[in-house]
C-alpha cells in the first residue's frame, strides 16, 4: 500500500480528470489507488485504458508499493490535479476538525453547567 494511502484519502473515490482516470479502491489491508489513460475524456471500462500509475513491486494486497508504471506528460497533468485536490481536502478537513472542536467545548460547558448546578 506504500504510495497509495495518501492519495486515496486525498481523491476520495474514483473519478475521471480528461483523460485522466483516478481509481480509489481497498482491500484486507488499506487503500488502493491507480491512474489509467483513455482514449478520450469519455469514460470507458479497464481493459480500454492504459494504467499509467499502480503496482510496481510487492505482494498485491500485503507488501505492495505504488508509482509509475509509465512516465509521461500525464504526470504533470497529474501534479497539477493532486495539488488542486489536496486544497480542497486541506479545507474540508480542516473546517472538519473547527466543528470537531466547537462540539467538544461545547460538551464540556455542559458538562460544567450541569456540574455547578448540581
Amino acid at each position: 500500500m506504500n504510495g497509495a494511502r495518501e492519495y486515496a484519502e486525498i481523491f476520495g473515490v474514483s473519478q475521471q480528470h480528461g483523460k485522466l482516470f483516478i481509481s480509489v479502491g481497498s482491500h484486507a489491508r488499506g487503500k488502493t489507488f491507480h491512474v489509467y489513460i483513455s482514449p478520450d475524456e469519455s469514460p470507458y471500462s479497464f481493459s480500454d485504458m492504459a494504467e499509467v500509475y499502480g503496482i510496481i513491486s510487492g505482494q498485491p494486497g500485503w507488501t505492495e508499493a505504488y508509482g509509475w508504471i509509465h512516465r509521461g506528460p500525464w504526470e504533470e497533468d497529474f501534479a497539477k490535479l493532486l495539488e488542486a485536490t489536496k486544497k480542497e481536502w486541506q479545507k474540508r478537513n480542516g473546517e472538519e476538525e473547527e466543528r470537531k472542536r466547537l462540539l467538544a467545548e461545547a460538551k464540556k460547558l455542559k458538562i460544567e453547567t450541569m456540574l455547578k448546578n448540581y
